[in-house]
């Protein structure tokens, strides 16, 4: 065994090894990989790293948040003994080796190479890579992949938990890139593996469930829209629209209908979870839609509004400046970061907001002939118009409205009536009834 004075040619202390361990499973690893990690003393990696290791009984530290820590652990472990820290896929792809060189200086350290994310998702597809460009989203401003897409190649999106797939897409497509060819891979090596193609637009319709590792695949540059891959089939993925529940148990959407307890509610009206929900459900608000909500009150709509448009944008518009308070209030007790107040009346508050692909009005101000005017002459074609009326009035006006213009519509008159504990006995307790009414814009 070579002694701790001369193993590094930095001082004393043994090599650091960073090894690439790829997917993290036996097929993919490297003879080198492994027998870096056999002669290794201490092993320092993830759990699922350390546990592809555990037949050796060797002992291990988790690569946790706590960086500068692990970093002072591995300086004091390397000058009595030999380090390999495990990194899935390919050390020189978003991995602890720069942070290592930094600390440790590049002569400290070996590094064997591993199978990256990128190489195994291309090898995947059957596509070279020579000419893709990659971008980590880890922590990155959506805003970010707009940019990436001029480059006239493919581009590959590593992606994460707050920036899925599904999220990028829908992003993607609320801005006109829904034409664009796409695919997305998941666990790659592992036995639960997936590879889906399709375009941006029907990704983005997709909720897989929960987040598994992913890299998302875009055709980049100005001619993307029309390409195809030379002898490629197109296999689109399916389009699900909410309530549509040909996914089996994975939903479409978020979940509607919250309980009206999560919300702040102070002085101002709120639609309740009931209506909510069914007023959702009549929106079909898919995952990149331009919402707005007119009349929001306390925004109990416009979060839910959000939650389902998450790659896309929800703008509240409230003229009541408690309302609007509330409103930001309530977004931020949801963690969404997709939802703009508006503070004004509309229907002037509305001129300088971008197309809607699906408008919900909660109130008018009594201006609705005014406001319908304007939502219908923005509303993208296909998008959805819902209105939400508690007065007779607001419902002669509307339908009038409606049936002037030639635009078909449809209404459900809703009661509910919820069970509420009266001492040791239970009572219906009425709500007051509430028109929905909804419509579909068909053309332009």
């Amino acid at each position: 065994m070579e002694s701790s004075s001369n193993a590094s040619g930095t001082g004393p202390g043994f090599p650091v090894t960073v090894v690439g361990i790829g997917p993290g499973t036996d097929e993919y690893l490297t003879p080198a990989a492994l027998q870096a990690v056999e002669e290794a003393d201490v092993l320092v990696g993830g759990p699922r790293a350390l546990a592809l290791f555990a037949r050796f009984n060797k002992p291990g530290r988790i690569i946790d948040r706590h960086l500068n820590e692990l970093i002072e652990y591995i300086a004091v472990e390397r000058l009595s003994g030999r380090v390999a820290v495990l990194v899935s896929g390919d050390p020189g792809y978003y991995s602890l080796l720069p942070r290592l060189t930094g600390a440790l200086g590049a002569e400290a350290l070996r590094v064997i190479p591993g199978l990256s994310s990128l190489q195994m998702a291309f090898a995947r597809l059957k596509l070279p890579w020579q000419e893709a460009t990659w971008k980590s989203m880890h922590g990155r401003p959506m805003e970010d992949v707009l940019a990436a897409l001029d480059h006239a190649g493919w581009v590959a999106f590593l992606t994460d938990p707050d920036h899925s797939p599904e999220a990028i897409a829908a992003y993607l497509d609320a801005r006109g890139e829904g034409e664009r060819r796409a695919f997305v891979t998941r666990n790659l090596g592992y036995e639960d593996e997936t590879v889906e193609e399709g375009t941006v637009h029907t990704i983005a319709l997709v909720n897989t469930g929960a987040y598994r590792p992913a890299v998302l695949i875009v055709r980049g540059g100005v001619d993307a829209r029309t390409d195809r891959r030379e002898g490629m089939q197109p296999n689109p993925l399916p389009a699900i629209l909410p309530g549509d529940g040909s996914m089996g148990s994975s939903p479409s959407i978020a979940a509607i209908g919250l309980p009206d307890d999560v919300f702040i509610r102070g002085q101002v009206p709120m639609t309740k979870s009931d209506i909510r929900a069914l007023t959702l459900v009549r929106a079909q608000i898919g995952p990149g839609d331009i919402v707005w909500d007119v009349g929001a009150g306390t925004g109990s709509i416009s979060v839910e509004a959000a939650l389902q448009a998450r790659g896309g944008q929800v703008f509240a518009v409230e003229r009541g400046l408690v309302g609007c308070d509330l409103i930001e209030a309530n977004g931020r007790k949801q963690g969404v970061d997709n939802l703009v107040v508006v503070a004004g009346e509309a229907p002037e508050a509305l001129g300088d907001l971008p197309a809607p692909n699906a408008v919900i009005i909660g109130g008018s101000g009594g201006k609705l002939p005014e406001i319908l005017e304007t939502i219908w002459r923005r509303l993208q074609t296909g998008g959805r118009l819902v209105l939400n009326a508690v007065t007779v009035e607001t419902v002669a006006m509307a339908t009038h409205w409606l049936k002037q213009k030639g635009i078909p519509f449809e209404a459900s008159q809703i009661q509910v009536n919820r069970l509420d504990p009266v001492g040791s006995v239970h009572l219906w307790k009425s709500q007051n009834p509430v028109v929905i009414i909804w419509t579909r814009k068909e053309s332009g």
